[in-house]
């Protein structure tokens, strides 16, 4: 017995420590964790630029400070963020639904004063859980039985470029995607996709707003999941890997936007603290290197072969696997077969995460390496 609220399908273990890839639990098992929290432990567990950072910043006595009040790590995490990104504004939240919702309502902002409010966003989305962020997320379950969400919203088949010229109108203030879905089941926009966003972006005056909550901070071998696309987003919203664990959240604002937006328009009793910054601002760091980011690049190629060369063995219960770089999923035929093998598969040692009945999501951390890739792999194919 105890008393969480019942969110969540919890865990039959209890974990206990962490060291790199793996998790380990009160009754002494080693887990290899496919997860990372969902896609949150970019550096795995017990990293050292992680514990350095958390280390240094007990020393100086403070963990937390009012959002009016500047200190180093507030300045020199904006700072790399915009330089490798849009070169926007910065303003620091908790959590990835809170950069959605201070994303929506600066888009809003915009488009109040020019006469626009609707916003376009993705069939099979997923954006937080909190009233606005659902708002634009299109899973029905998430919004059921709470009343109505905010309106003004329409949803475009994700990929599908002739709808998406349909929904565009005059009152379109902006479009809203994530560039590979992750709770949607790892879907990858295509190039064409993007291509028809930036130009209907450009010629109609649509702000783009890029959710790298999941896909960013080097998840897909890029440091954002965008630059995959040419596309240069107005609005970056950014969570999960950005802290390896610690909360944060960012929203990334060009300036001809942010330049609109006055003292008090927004806040966030937490956002940007020292603790919170510092962490994430030597994680960025860390990640945000070539060698890095190639190393990223190499083993999710290899991850993608294993999982094409697994969906041949397995014709019979898979129907596709998806991968883009540490971010992948597969897709079987049906949800008891899925659920099956998501059992099977934490009981042989191996974290993943069951979405949409159907689809295991594979988000190591990463820093995980071939020989554990394979290792992972081995035991997905001997619970099949």
């Amino acid at each position: 017995m105890n008393n969480l609220l019942k969110t969540y399908k919890f865990s039959n273990f209890k974990v206990v420590k962490g060291n790199g890839c793996y998790l380990y639990t009160s009754d002494r098992r080693k887990l290899l964790d496919f997860s990372a929290g969902v896609a949150v432990n970019s550096l795995g567990y017990n990293h050292p630029v992680v514990r350095k950072s958390l280390q240094d910043q007990v020393k100086t006595g403070i963990t937390h400070l009012s959002g009016s009040q500047m200190h180093e790590f507030k300045t020199k995490l904006s700072k790399l963020l915009s330089e490798n990104s849009n070169k926007g504004d910065v303003f620091f939240s908790n959590s990835g639904a809170e950069s959605i919702e201070a994303a929506l309502k600066i888009a809003r902002n915009y488009g109040s004063k020019k006469g626009k409010d609707e916003i376009i966003a993705m069939t099979s989305s997923f954006h937080g859980r909190t009233i606005g962020a659902l708002s634009v997320g299109s899973n029905k379950k998430y919004k059921s039985d709470i009343g109505p969400v905010p309106g003004k919203v329409k949803f475009c088949k994700f990929n599908d470029v002739s709808h998406l010229k349909k929904l565009v109108n005059k009152k379109t203030v902006a479009i809203i995607i994530e560039f590979v879905q992750g709770d949607g089941g790892i879907n990858i926009c295509s190039k064409n996709f993007a291509k028809a966003i930036k130009e209907i972006c450009i010629n109609k005056k649509v702000l783009l707003i890029g959710d790298e909550i999941q896909g960013g901070i080097g998840r897909t071998g890029k440091i954002f999941a965008y630059k995959h696309y040419g596309v240069n987003p107005d609005i970056i919203t950014s969570a999960k890997g950005l802290g390896s664990g610690i909360p944060i959240g960012a929203t990334i604002v060009k300036k001809y936007i942010s330049k609109m937006i006055s003292t008090g328009f927004h806040g966030s009793t937490f956002g940007g603290g020292m603790l919170q910054t510092r962490v994430s601002y030597n994680v960025l760091k860390s990640i945000n290197k070539k060698a890095f980011l190639n190393k990223v690049k190499i083993n999710g190629k290899f991850l993608s072969n294993l999982l094409k060369k697994m969906h041949n063995d397995h014709k019979d219960k898979i129907v596709d696997t998806r991968c883009l770089g540490l971010m992948a999923g597969i897709e079987f035929k049906t949800n008891e077969i899925a659920l099956k093998t998501f059992t099977k598969m934490a009981n042989n040692g191996l974290i993943t995460t069951l979405i949409q009945g159907n689809i295991i999501r594979i988000t190591p951390p990463l820093i995980i390496n071939k020989k554990e890739l394979n290792n992972g792999l081995d035991i997905i194919s001997k619970s099949l």
